[in-house]
C-alpha cells in the first residue's frame, strides 16, 4: 500500500510503468517487522488547534539486536539518530531529518499492482492480450514470495475460495493458501473502509389490507 518511504521505492507491477523496488527496500520491511515485533515502535495523533499530526515513536531503550534495526532504519531513512518522535507526512520528499515522508497508494494502485501475480495463460501473452506475470524479486533472504497466488487453469478448480471465469479460463485463490486468502480478505475489507456512497435503503413491500 507504499510507494515510497522518504524516497526508498517500493516494487510496483503494473504493465505500463512497472519497476522493481529499489535494492534497500526488503531490507527496510524486514527490519520494521522485527521493531514491530518487539512492540518498539509506536504512533500518535498530535493536535494542534483544527490541525493533526500523526507521529511516529522509536523507543530507544530495547535489546540489543533491536536497537540495531532502529538505528539502521533511521540511517535508511535519513533520520535523525537521536529524534525522539518522527513526523508523518504525505509526501515524497521529507522536510528535514524529523520527518517521514510517504507516499501510498490509491486502490486502483493496489489492483493493478496485486494483477501482476496473476499466473497468466502462455497463449494469452503470446497474443498480446496481457502483460507476463512478473518474475519473483529477491531480497536479503532470497527471492520474495508474491502477495497473493491467483491462479489459472481451462478447467473449473475444485477447491477455491473464489473462481472467476475469463475468456476461455477460470481464475482462482486455492482455498488451501492461507496467505493468499488472507490478502484478499483484508482487500474486502479496504473496499469496506474505502466505500463513501449512501446505503440504499432496501425495498419496501407493501401488502394491502
Amino acid at each position: 500500500m507504499v510507494h515510497t518511504l522518504n524516497g526508498i521505492q517500493n516494487r510496483f507491477g503494473g504493465a505500463a510503468r512497472r519497476r522493481p523496488a529499489d535494492p534497500e527496500f526488503y531490507e527496510l520491511l524486514a527490519r520494521l517487522r522485527r521493531i514491530q515485533d518487539s512492540g518498539a515502535i509506536g504512533m500518535r495523533v498530535h493536535r494542534v488547534g483544527r490541525d493533526e499530526a500523526t507521529m511516529l515513536t522509536l523507543r530507544r531503550k530495547v535489546e540489543s539486536s533491536t536497537e540495531t534495526d532502529v538505528l539502521m532504519v533511521r540511517q535508511m531513512l535519513g533520520l535523525d539518530p537521536q529524534g525522539g518522535e518522527i513526523r508523518v507526512v504525505y509526501g515524497s520528499v521529507a522536510a528535514d531529518a524529523k520527518e517521514l515522508a510517504m507516499l501510498t497508494r490509491s486502490i486502483l494502485d493496489i489492483l493493478v499492482d496485486l494483477s501482476s501475480f496473476i499466473t497468466v495463460p502462455e497463449a494469452h501473452v503470446q497474443e498480446r492480450r496481457v502483460a507476463p506475470t512478473a518474475d519473483p524479486e529477491v531480497g536479503p533472504g532470497g527471492p520474495i514470495p508474491p502477495l497473493v497466488r491467483i491462479l489459472s487453469s481451462r478447467e473449473k478448480p475444485g477447491d477455491a475460495l473464489v473462481a472467476v471465469p475469463y475468456r476461455d479460463h477460470w481464475y482462482w485463490i486455492d482455498d488451501r493458501d492461507l496467505p493468499s486468502k488472507g490478502l484478499f480478505s483484508f482487500l474486502m475489507f479496504i473496499f469496506t473502509l474505502v466505500e463513501t456512497g449512501d446505503k440504499v435503503a432496501p425495498p419496501i413491500v407493501t401488502i394491502p389490507g
